[in-house]
């Protein structure tokens, strides 16, 4: 009863909301990718290469997901190199990123099915999986039924639940307990997402904690000479000090802009690159610039100004690379919870952040407890939060160096997570 209540809910909102992504994909690129596939439909020449082994179904939602899983899969890989991994994503960009630093690794790559039950059971007909892994907190009734009724285990990786996840799983406990109780493997972040996981209606025999799989995330071996080239595009020199905003959001720029503005009246030689999270608010986020009265240039036309906009896709972990303190994004404005603290950290930066950080609580309390990490108050908070640092060079280092050792202490989880998923698989 509860699926079925579910099921007509779930397409009713399909219905109402067809307008709406028919603009969408009428004005936005990324709406009309992967449309087919959305609704069951894969091309079959997509799976050739599953053949011959155990398929293993990898869903990650977006970039930050899908980065993370890959060095848990390339483990997973060496202790069994005849299972075959189809991967999927929600978005085109997690795709985009699967293709690129997932090559030689990834057999298939799909968009992961609408929770349609025709269309999750289409798809799962055609992969025919031996194992479902979900990457965080991807928790969708119908796929997980349909695995489960073939006989494919679930694994949920890097299990993290939140406090209002948790509560709408309570609330709802009449389907969702069912949907948990289906969860082969539950491995947990923390203690807390172990209990609350435990709460939502996972076996205990089941859960346990494995770490965040985010600590083994490390970046690609950077060329030289492209890092050289982007610092002199972007005029980079001598005596610069650079402060890059990654992933922001609608209302954030300002916020940096403000900040940024009050403290080039006081340091010389600053430079900031503002790096959207979206690439379809370059544009606004230019527009904003210009009415703000800034030297600025977008860094596909020349990118040489006091304010860089970063209009291109992939080179946010170059510039954290050569900046010297990252402020990440999500968390200046409520509602969207943050992003990922440690990809500065890899570099040694200070990683600066605001009050309304929700999906990352967890690195900002052992960053901040190691010294490598500040959270931004809010009104004029960023500013006060990065002076210290442009203030004290000794000292902006010294926090860096702690966000380093955050990363490097906490490493380990990815190899627990593979050695766990090749018992499950072995099962």
């Amino acid at each position: 009863m509860a699926y079925f209540l579910y099921n007509i809910i779930l397409h009713l909102s399909a219905v109402l909301l067809v307008p709406y992504f028919v603009l969408k994909m009428l004005t936005l690129k990324k709406y009309r990718e992967g449309i087919p596939e959305r609704f069951g439909f894969v091309d079959a020449s997509k799976l050739k290469n599953l053949k011959g082994g155990r398929v293993v179904w990898v869903h990650a939602v977006s970039v930050g997901e899908t980065k993370a899983v890959l060095p848990v899969l390339r483990l997973l890989k060496r202790r069994r190199p005849d299972a075959k991994i189809v991967f999927s994503t929600v978005t085109a960009t997690g795709n985009r990123t699967a293709a690129k630093e997932g090559k030689g690794l990834i057999d298939a790559l799909i968009y992961f099915p609408l929770d349609l039950p025709w269309a999750v059971r289409r798809v799962c007909r055609m992969v025919r999986p031996s194992m479902f892994i979900v990457v965080e907190k991807e928790i969708w009734p119908n796929a997980f039924r349909a695995m489960y009724d073939m006989g494919a285990p679930i694994a949920i990786v890097n299990g993290t639940m939140s406090d209002r996840s948790a509560r709408r799983y309570a609330r709802l406990s009449f389907l969702f307990r069912d949907v948990f109780s289906r969860v082969s493997l539950f491995l947990a972040r923390t203690d807390d997402d172990l209990k609350k996981a435990l709460a939502a209606g996972v076996k205990p025999e089941r859960a346990q904690v494995s770490g965040n799989i985010k600590f083994d995330l490390a970046p690609s071996l950077m060329d030289g000479q492209f890092v050289a080239k982007l610092k002199e595009a972007i005029g980079v020199g001598a005596g610069t000090k650079v402060i890059t905003a990654g992933s922001t959001h609608s209302g954030e720029e300002e916020i940096v802009l403000e900040a940024f503005k009050a403290l080039s009246a006081e340091f010389d030689g600053l430079k900031l690159v503002i790096a959207p999270r979206h690439p379809e608010r370059f544009s606004e986020v230019e527009g904003l610039l210009r009415k703000s009265g800034v030297d600025f240039a977008r860094r596909s036309k020349g990118g040489r100004a006091e304010v860089v906009l970063l209009d291109s896709i992939g080179e946010l972990m170059t510039v954290y690379s050569f900046s010297d303190i990252a402020i990440v994004g999500g968390s200046l404005v409520s509602g969207i919870g943050g992003h990922n603290l440690l990809e500065p950290a890899y570099f040694g930066k200070p990683v600066v952040y605001g009050e309304h950080l929700t999906t990352y609580l967890g690195m900002a309390e052992l960053l901040e407890k190691e010294g490598g990490g500040i959270r931004a108050a809010a009104d004029k908070g960023l500013a006060e939060a990065l002076r210290p640092l442009l203030d004290n060079e000794l000292h902006m280092k010294r926090t860096g160096a702690n966000a380093k050792k955050v990363v490097e202490e906490n490493r380990g989880a990815a190899e627990r997570t593979a050695a766990a998923l090749e018992r499950l698989l072995r099962s």
